[in-house]
């Protein structure tokens, strides 16, 4: 337990931070679909959001080596919740096209803060379990957030106030905690094609998680507003992100203790083979079929693709040394966030077609069959790792922009025993 006491007020400032991540991935596209902008204009804002929170991954380290990690993430808080009440007060297009990159980049210093400390004041043999206990409380925050603006109209000027107050209120853990901060080292990369020759299924599994998943989300909203899911939008939005979510939460425990038995390329299969019936389903069902249907199909979609990246990650593991793992695991979400900027713009395009709001799901079709057909070929390009030489599963989310230093099968920078006994204070 004295682990867990080391880095709750890292969980909590992460919470709250997930609260607000939650409301904007509501209040962000139905905002945009009130304003009457076009679907594809509104996939490319939610591209450059992505873009921004890449730019904030890779700019976070060396800002963190520069002015510590307090600072960072309070830079990015403020950030965060100054960009979401200008939303508020500027609530037009071209406003929010410029504010959603700089915004992406505040989120992303925060992740990246908070997670590297953890890392560095958690103990590697307690760290599966802290990074578990992590992750649910952060989904759990993210799965409120969008319930905290039901029945609200979809450009109401409170929602971005609940929006910056939870991005305001995440500073006082951190700001108020008497952790030492995470001394300076360096980072570890790996050139791309050096990873990408390793484990080209994990590569493969990283970047469409990041088109699909990053493009499908980002639209949901719009899709579940134009399916009239509930009587506001912004209850619609909630409803269909929150149903998604949990299908998700739901599968990824098995399915990754699964892969700790099977060749973890087969699970990645099925799960994409789940998501790709869903989609279907939702394709042709969008308009036709009762609302519970397509929740339920929603929810069937959420557990196959919401699943399968931290079970990609596991196959890279598998196949590195452990010296490689920590610049893997950088290069993987790299991978991720290139996807999760190309997605949204083509999510929007398949929305605006003639299929109307089924198109979103038809666009999901088309990646979960293209990562099913590559999961089976790199099967049979290359044998399974036995089950001997295999780390275990952890659960591993692209949400992290530190993953290399969070994940629990990378060594952890060790303080020294002066700083251990001020983690423990």
């Amino acid at each position: 337990m004295a682990d867990y006491r080391n880095v709750w007020v890292l969980i909590l400032a992460v919470g709250l931070l997930q609260i607000s991540g939650g409301i904007l991935g509501v209040i962000t596209p139905v905002g945009l679909e009130a304003m009457e902008t076009p679907a594809y204009v509104i996939g490319g804002i939610a591209a450059l959001y992505a873009a921004g929170f890449m730019a904030g991954a890779a700019t976070a380290p060396r800002t963190m080596g520069r002015i510590g990690n307090i600072r960072v993430f309070s830079a990015g808080a403020a950030g965060a919740a100054a960009t979401s009440l200008m939303m508020g007060l500027w609530p037009d297009m071209l406003s929010w096209a410029v504010l959603r990159p700089i915004q992406g980049l505040a989120i992303a210093w925060m992740f990246a803060s908070a997670e590297a400390w953890m890392s560095s004041a958690t103990p590697a043999p307690s760290r599966g379990g802290v990074l578990g206990f992590y992750h649910v409380i952060a989904k759990a925050a993210l799965l409120v957030g969008p319930f905290l603006v039901i029945g609200y109209a979809a450009l109401h000027p409170e929602t971005f106030i609940w929006t910056a107050l939870f991005f305001a209120l995440a500073l006082v853990p951190v700001c108020m905690t008497r952790m030492v901060e995470p001394p300076r080292h360096e980072d570890v990369y790996m050139p791309m094609r050096e990873f990408f020759a390793l484990a080209p299924a994990a590569v493969a599994g990283s970047f469409l998680a990041g088109v699909i998943n990053s493009g499908t989300l980002a639209l949901l909203p719009v899709f579940a507003e134009r399916m009239a899911l509930s009587e506001t939008a912004t209850s619609a939005a909630a409803i269909a992100m929150a149903v998604a979510w949990i299908g998700g939460m739901l599968s990824q425990w098995p399915a990754g203790r699964l892969s700790d038995r099977i060749d973890r390329r087969l699970v990645v299969a099925a799960m994409a083979l789940l998501a790709l019936v869903a989609s279907l389903g939702l394709t042709l069902g969008a308009g036709h079929v009762p609302v519970w249907a397509l929740l339920t199909l929603l929810a069937v979609w959420g557990a196959g693709s919401l699943s399968f990246y931290g079970i990609a990650v596991a196959h890279g593991v598998d196949r590195a040394e452990q010296d490689q793992i920590p610049g893997l695991m950088a290069g993987l979400l790299f991978v991720w966030a290139v996807g999760s900027v190309i997605g949204p713009p083509l999510a929007g395009i398949a929305i605006a077609t003639p299929l109307g709001p089924g198109g979103l799901f038809a666009f999901s079709a088309v990646g979960t069959l293209l990562l099913f057909t590559a999961m089976l070929w790199r099967r049979t390009a290359r044998p399974k790792v036995g089950v001997e030489d295999r780390a275990n599963w952890e659960l591993t989310q692209p949400t992290a922009v530190t993953g290399m230093d969070i994940d629990p099968r990378v060594e952890p920078f060790e303080p020294l025993d002066s700083d251990m006994q001020e983690y423990k204070a």
